[in-house]
């Protein structure tokens, strides 16, 4: 089954995510609720978010909590997005009070179109359903008042979609010269080109761009040179420039694209990087509390004191303080940060903005401060497991042997922490025994007949290992950038700790750095890149 496409409206995003773990018997009810809405709705007009919500629903919220209002365009389309995902997570039968569901090619061959040209439909009011069939097949379907309704609606304009034929090579070569020409004479784009040659031909824009722009990307001397849209790999180039201190604008210049378009391709890059991490959580009771941000993020217990990336951790000095009491507390507030970035993100627009993303990068990042000071909880117990193993103190090993284990151990411990429930805090040493002994079982122990190393002081000492702890690494500073921070100034010293989360403080946004100096979120960017720039080139 295809992945759904994303919301644009808050609103609707937020109605589907409430609806994670209701029983399908509400799913199938709010599913219906929305069909009905989208007859009623008039593209051109604006709608309140209430309005829609007690529509879906049957419940009046909170005004506050998304966009004021969603216009009748976008809200046919998400709607008609919320019908096919829920109908896609319930046992949605083929035959229902409105008739037998039609496949989706089978409406297609009635109204004589391409089923390319049905999907497109969709946004235009066209309801769909997943369906399953008597076989057990599940396939997309159209239910026959579902199609009445929007016959009625549209008239006959579905069945006026021009038949798709594939471009023949003497129409492509044609396309090719006439661009070639309108380029030579008016030094058009590509896109102006094409919007001209689609009215001539009656050819699809789209089409036409896709014939120019293979064009170009196999001529020796290309018409446009423009280099299409900018890719992920476009936008983590790009990023890399930027680090490196190279302005945007010579990005721009390389790939034909305006800095605010590198930036947007930028964004969307960092949304997939994100979207791809394996984000896991546990779902509590006090996570659908109103203030559980107020009760389990504002205590200084996960403020303050935690591990970051300029955390030093000593073999000979690991020891654990903290009650099971504040565990619990941290355990919680873990689990939170996870939930909180994985909503935002679930419910992030098509075209991100840099304050939604940096929020959710923020929340992981915090997180994994978090979880570093579960992890020096256990790692002492962790460490003793070794030692038991081996028959001799971690530390009487080389120190290659005495990083190997310590690097395993604390491995082990995160993976622990990860699935951690707040009311098993108590058990966190226990956890970590375990998961070292099963570590350790089918391996051998070493001579234990040999003699024990001898260390300096501080020689079995080593930077917090943040980047290979978590799944987001791109999101941590490196160790050698974290040791040149104190060549800053008192000012930019200062600035840079709150920003990745040095001296035991949480990592913070950029919005929350630019509200406390002051200044605006852009100004507060800039600073922030340019210290970060001198730290990585060791200015």
């Amino acid at each position: 089954m295809p992945k759904a496409p994303r919301f644009l409206a808050s609103v609707v995003a937020a109605l589907h995510r409430d609806l994670r773990f209701a029983p399908a018997k509400t799913k199938l009810r709010q599913m219906d609720a929305a069909e009905e809405l989208i007859g009623r709705i008039r593209p051109e007009l604006l709608y309140p978010m209430d309005f829609v919500v007690y529509r879906v629903t049957g419940y009046r919220p909170d005004t506050d909590a998304f966009d004021a209002t969603v216009v009748g365009r976008a809200l046919i389309r998400d709607l008609g997005v919320f019908v096919q995902t829920l109908s896609a997570e319930i046992d949605l039968p083929v035959d229902r009070g409105a008739g037998r569901a039609i496949p989706l090619d089978e409406v297609a061959g009635r109204l004589g179109v391409a089923r390319r040209t049905l999907q497109r439909r969709r946004s235009r009011g066209l309801v769909l359903h997943w369906v399953r069939d008597e076989a057990g097949g599940r396939y997309l379907a159209c239910f026959p008042d579902a199609l009445d309704r929007f016959l009625e609606g549209v008239g006959t304009t579905v069945r006026e979609a021009v038949p798709w034929r594939r471009v023949q090579d003497d129409e492509r070569q044609d396309i090719v010269q006439q661009a070639q020409v309108m380029h030579d004479e008016t030094g058009c784009s590509l896109d102006a080109a094409a919007v001209t040659i689609a009215a001539r031909t009656g050819r699809a824009r789209s089409t036409v761009r896709r014939v120019l722009r293979a064009h170009d990307r196999q001529a020796v001397q290309p018409t446009f040179g423009e280099h299409g849209p900018l890719t992920n790999r476009d936008a983590r180039l790009c990023a890399r420039a930027q680090a490196m201190g190279i302005p945007l604008a010579r990005c721009g210049e390389r790939f034909g694209k305006s800095v605010p378009a590198i930036h947007r391709a930028m964004l969307r890059e960092r949304v997939a990087r994100l979207e791809s991490l394996p984000l896991r959580w546990i779902e509590l009771p006090i996570l659908g509390r109103v203030d559980a941000d107020e009760v389990l993020l504002e205590t200084p217990l996960v403020r303050s004191g935690l591990p970051g990336p300029d955390h030093v951790i000593d073999v000979v000095n690991v020891v654990s303080t903290p009650s099971t009491t504040d565990r619990e507390r941290l355990v919680a507030a873990g689990h939170r940060l996870v939930a909180r970035a994985a909503n935002a993100l679930a419910g992030l627009p098509g075209q991100p903005t840099a304050r939604d993303v940096d929020a959710i990068e923020t929340d992981l990042a915090w997180t994994g401060r978090i979880r570093s000071a579960l992890v020096m909880e256990g790692l002492p117990a962790a460490l003793q497991a070794c030692e038991h193993w081996l028959g001799r103190p971690v530390r009487s090993l080389p120190r290659d042997g005495v990083m190997a284990f310590l690097f395993q151990c604390l491995q082990v411990t995160w993976d622990v922490v990860e699935g951690l429930e707040p009311k098993l805090a108590d058990r966190l040493e226990a956890r970590c025994v375990a998961a070292v002994d099963r570590t350790l079982a089918t391996r051998t122990p070493p001579d234990p007949g040999r003699a024990a190393a001898r260390h300096a002081v501080g020689e079995l000492q080593t930077s917090w290992p943040i980047r290979e702890l978590v799944a987001w690494s791109w999101l941590e500073p490196r160790s050698t950038w974290v040791a040149r921070v104190d060549r800053l100034d008192a000012t930019d010293r200062e600035l840079i700790s709150r920003r990745w989360g040095l001296d035991g403080r949480r990592p913070h946004r950029i919005a929350e750095l630019a509200e406390a100096d002051g200044s605006t979120a852009t100004a507060a960017q800039r600073r922030v890149h340019a210290i970060e720039i001198r730290l990585r080139m060791n200015r």
